[in-house]
């Protein structure tokens, strides 16, 4: 089944009408490649397998239906409408709104890339513990005690129990299908998540000249923090302090949220041109719009995928996986 990644809705928005094909269509911007002018909304971001879950066939095409009526049915209720001068975004939009942002957020394929480097991370963090004899000792106490409270027979629990049960974490966390079950898994978390700092931040929207449009990227939702120097470095995380987070929503037309954070720096106009940069660097692949223009390609081409999810922004480096795995296996139940 070939599942969406950007809801056709949205990317209806900035199609433009093809007298070759009588249908709607798109330009599609690529890194080293020329721009593209037949690339069709209901295709542009489709892609195979991407919401399979491996245990269960029916999972995708359940995952599509709900992420359709829960979250981009209610939004495409009044998307047209945003940007005119007579409309306000009232709380039951903003509420709609953050859902969708979260979502489109999460089904990216960007984000769907993050899993497999959080699958590494986790099982390079597991093959340490294999030699740090003190956590090793620590986790043979622990599990011995656990048993003396069980009411079992008292034995030790042996570190060869303790590396093995560790190598059959490995081994689980190192099936080819592990990355895909935890996103699938990420995303199922999401759909049930409210970010209250989006919520409660402020939304705004900002222009752009109908020829000097905004593109759609294949991962649209955005965020930097500006500094002090007025530079953008993208892909804060949605809860660091500063942090914007932008998503176009036609050629003319961007959603501009501040969440509810701390703020130490003011915050500026974002330019198109600066949009435009960061939908590039957020795409895995991909840039939309509804005009053909070597200025634009010239501002994307550059910065196409530079932006990669738990490497470059929104990366979980600082996190002592070791430590996080210890704590995990010292909190199980029993030793497999």
């Amino acid at each position: 089944m070939k599942s969406h990644t950007v809801p056709k809705k949205l990317l209806e928005r900035f199609a433009f009408d093809d007298p070759v094909t009588h249908s709607k269509r798109l330009w599609r911007y690529q890194k080293d490649r020329a721009p593209y002018g037949r690339a069709a909304p209901k295709t542009a971001t489709r892609w195979d397998g991407h919401f399979a879950e491996p245990a269960n066939a029916a999972k995708e095409a359940q995952l599509e239906e709900l992420l359709e009526r829960k979250f981009e049915h209610p939004v495409n209720q009044f998307i047209g409408v945003i940007g005119y001068r007579t409309f306000v975004l009232q709380r039951s939009h903003v509420k709609a709104l953050t859902g969708y942002l979260t979502m489109l957020f999460t089904r990216s394929r960007a984000r769907r890339a993050a899993s497999q480097g959080h699958a590494d991370v986790t099982i390079d963090a597991l093959r340490s513990l294999l030699s740090d004899e003190q956590r090793l000792s620590e986790l043979s106490a622990k599990h011995t005690m656990d048993l003396i409270d069980r009411g079992l027979a008292v034995r030790m629990v042996t570190r060869e129990e303790v590396v093995a049960a560790i190598e059959n974490t490995i081994a689980a966390h190192s099936d080819t299908d592990e990355a895909q079950r935890r996103y699938i898994q990420t995303v199922e978390t999401m759909m049930e998540f409210s970010d209250v700092n989006m919520l409660n931040g402020d939304w705004n929207t900002i222009h752009a000249e109908p020829d000097k449009p905004f593109v759609i990227g294949d991962a649209p939702v955005v965020t930097w923090e500006r500094t002090e120097d007025n530079v953008l470095n993208f892909g804060q995380g949605f809860g660091r302090p500063n942090v914007e987070v932008l998503l176009p929503v036609s050629p003319t037309t961007c959603l501009h949220v501040l969440p509810r954070v701390a703020r130490t720096t003011p915050v500026r106009m974002p330019s198109t041109t600066e949009v435009n940069m960061a939908q590039a660097a957020f795409a895995t692949e991909h840039c939309f719009t509804s005009v053909l223009s070597r200025e634009i390609d010239g501002i994307l081409q550059p910065r196409f995928g530079t932006m990669r999810l738990g490497i470059d922004g929104f990366s979980v480096t600082h996190i002592d996986y070791r430590k996080v795995m210890f704590d995990i296996l010292m909190g199980a139940a029993a030793l497999r």
